[in-house]
């Protein structure tokens, strides 16, 4: 009994008596992946009782780099355990390693660096995370269009009984995850038995679009 006029006063603070239509909107768009981030794993290894140690590796993965024209700026040690020195003399009978993070701009560009660390001894090469430079900025344009989209449908249905619409009285956005997906399932790429970098699928490497979408859900008042 104590509840109910703090409910019912509660209900009309909120929307004062006012007619209103409550409506959703919704906008969706597709974006091309223009920031992919590959890691690159060197580590150490023996072969016909040889070391070939994590210096060599490191080189020859640089100069891997500079052939498929990628500035060595848009490259950063993917861990603080990726180190050349993590390893002191009393432990060189073990397997040093360190990976390496790379921000791609297109599939092409992945194409012809996995194309040129053929030669190279790499332990492990995989693509970790496809976004975009704009998302933010596309994201915020998507609920501008989606509050559009909202304020038309009202206006639609408002029409067809003699209606008009005022002013809006509450919009609430629904966040909506984007969606980058891989074109191909597996595109991870690990040593073969003749230490190049091996792939199931085909060479060809592309990414399925960016799928964004917004939604908005509004009040406007009826006049």
């Amino acid at each position: 009994m104590l509840l109910f006029p703090f409910i019912a006063s509660a209900q009309n603070e909120v929307f004062k008596g006012e007619h209103f239509i409550e409506v959703a909107g919704t906008a969706f768009q597709e974006v091309e992946p223009n920031e992919i981030f590959f890691i690159v794993r060197l580590k150490e290894f023996e072969e016909n009782r040889e070391k070939t140690s994590l210096e060599k590796l490191d080189k020859d993965f640089l100069n891997a780099l500079k052939e498929a024209g990628i500035d060595r700026k848009r490259l950063e040690l993917a861990d603080v355990g990726s180190s050349i020195g993590k390893i002191g003399r009393k432990d060189k009978d073990a397997f040093r390693e360190k990976t390496y993070q790379i921000k791609l701009t297109s599939a092409s560009e992945l194409e012809k660096l996995i194309e040129k660390l053929n030669p190279v001894k790499v332990d492990l090469a995989d693509i970790i995370k496809l976004s975009h430079s704009d998302l933010e900025k596309i994201r915020m344009e998507l609920k501008a269009k989606a509050l559009q989209a909202a304020k038309t449908k009202a206006e639609y249905l408002l029409k067809s009984i003699g209606s008009e619409i005022g002013k809006p009285l509450m919009v609430r956005d629904w966040d909506e995850p984007a969606q980058p997906m891989m074109e191909y399932a597996n595109v991870r790429m690990m040593k073969n038995l003749d230490g190049e970098l091996a792939q199931e699928q085909a060479p060809q490497i592309g990414f399925r679009k960016i799928k964004l979408q917004a939604q908005i859900t509004a009040q406007f008042e009826i006049k």
